[in-house]
């Protein structure tokens, strides 16, 4: 398969790693100049208890990227990114060519309104991965990868295609049920990520418990499709749940999630504005509050933060 990776970054570098390990032709496109030199002079590197390998893989700047026509694309940013991403796509994507989404959230309508809802397939990932510095990327662990069309229905040939090419991908007809159990995953995330424990201690421990129960259910509550089950994720079992991840997690490399490295590490802006247009709720509300005032800093990540969510929550409970 040839293929164009827009972000090469944790979850589009470690794809295109793999692809081209299993012989793929891929080219990244990566806004990081510094990551894009140390990729063409050393090679990317995928470092950590999964594999530890270099690749030569082509990397390119936004401005260097050719005018050829592309044929399979995939999209790998932040969500503040895919207008961006979508508009370098839109003008150099062949009329029968398509699209892969491998990011957080929900699908992106901005992906959908520029390429085009025929030319869009989306996917849930749930392997972990970090950037450890130009050229390098930590893989943490092996996780649930699905590839599927928006609307259900059979399998599509492009699907199948895809996840064959993909490392540890299976395809799906009901993509947007995983993706919807990522987003009840990814309220506890985003809560955790207000302190500096592990996503394992977070949801471990007993005074959080209540508040990573609370978020994810305010998810679910709100998911149109039958949510799926991943990796210790179970929609009906929330209570199990929440031991399952935590083993999942103390097996990965990656400790903290890409939430908690934006506003701890990274100093950069999270994807959190994009969580509020698509969910709505008290506890939504109150987690993006608490994670706007630590980007504009306000405030700093601490456990501090999760006991103020845990009295927020429980302050719900006896209003009920």
């Amino acid at each position: 398969m040839k293929v164009t990776i827009i972000g090469g970054g944790a979850i589009g570098g470690t794809v295109g790693a793999h692809m081209v390990r299993a012989g793929h032709d891929v080219t990244l496109c990566d806004a990081d100049i510094d990551h894009v030199a140390a990729i063409n002079a050393n090679g990317l590197q995928i470092e950590g208890p999964v594999a530890e390998f270099v690749v030569r893989i082509r990397a390119v700047t936004p401005d260097q990227l050719s005018d050829e026509v592309i044929d399979k694309a995939i999209i790998a940013v932040k969500g503040h990114h895919v207008r961006s991403a979508a508009e370098m796509l839109r003008r150099r994507l062949s009329p029968d060519g398509y699209v892969l989404s491998v990011q957080n959230g929900l699908p992106s309508h901005e992906l959908i309104d520029i390429i085009d809802r025929d030319r869009a397939i989306f996917s849930f990932v749930n392997f972990g991965a970090d950037v450890m510095g130009p050229g390098r990327i930590l893989q943490g662990n092996v996780g649930t990868f699905r590839v599927g069309e928006l609307d259900p229905g059979p399998i599509t040939p492009r699907v199948q295609e895809m996840a064959d090419a993909l490392p540890y991908a299976e395809a799906t007809d009901n993509v947007l049920g995983y993706l919807w159990g990522k987003e009840a995953y990814s309220m506890m995330l985003r809560a955790g990520a207000t302190s500096d424990l592990s996503i394992a201690e977070t949801l471990e421990h007993p005074k959080y418990r209540p508040v990573m129960l609370a978020a994810a259910r305010e998810a679910l509550g709100q998911a149109p499709v039958k949510v799926e089950s991943f990796d210790g994720f179970v929609p009906d079992d929330l209570e199990g749940s929440l031991d399952r991840l935590a083993k999942f997690n103390r097996g990965s490399a990656k400790s903290h999630s890409g939430v908690y490295r934006d506003l701890a590490i990274r100093k950069r802006k999270t994807e959190i504005d994009e969580m509020l247009r698509d969910l709505h709720g008290p506890i939504v509300s109150k987690i993006g509050d608490i994670i706007h005032d630590i980007e504009q800093g306000r405030r700093v990540c601490s456990v501090d933060n999760l006991d103020e969510l845990a009295d927020f929550v429980a302050a719900l409970d006896a209003a009920k």
